[in-house]
């Protein structure tokens, strides 16, 4: 994780905003719920935040051993069609924000109505900068 987002965080962090750090073996149950592998940039940042965001924005993840909202939202809009190498770590009601988990871990925009998928950033790095900024110059 970079060190704007890093500041980002500890500059506008509030209590609770974050679930709080996760092991890596509950990050490979996750793992393996979901069927896949996630990217370096995620799983540090399940490893150091678990879930969670800054200034609204909430970003899904792993809140303790037995609760993983990112494999139940997934699971969920799997059912509406997302594509299985995706998992959702957003939630904005119109759309959510996808992680790709194959080939160059691009975020994608999906909603439910047109099932398109757009890709929205490069790296889930790059999306959570940007989305932390958006929120922060909103605040």
């Amino acid at each position: 994780m970079n060190q704007k987002l890093l500041s980002m965080i500890k500059n506008f962090k509030e209590k609770r905003d974050f679930s709080g750090e996760v092991s890596v073996q509950i990050i490979e149950l996750c793992e393996s719920k979901l069927e896949v592998v996630f990217p370096d940039e995620y799983r540090e940042f399940l490893l150091k935040f678990g879930s969670g965001g800054i200034c609204s924005v909430s970003v899904l993840g792993i809140e303790n051993e037995s609760y993983f909202s990112v494999e139940e939202t997934t699971k969920k809009f799997r059912g509406l069609g997302v594509p299985h190498k995706y998992v959702v770590i957003e939630n904005v009601d119109e759309f959510i924000n996808c992680l790709n988990t194959e080939q160059n871990y691009n975020i994608i925009r999906w909603d439910e109505f047109s099932k398109k998928e757009v890709e929205r950033y490069h790296s889930f790095d790059e999306y959570l900068e940007d989305s932390f900024q958006e929120a922060i110059d909103n605040w």
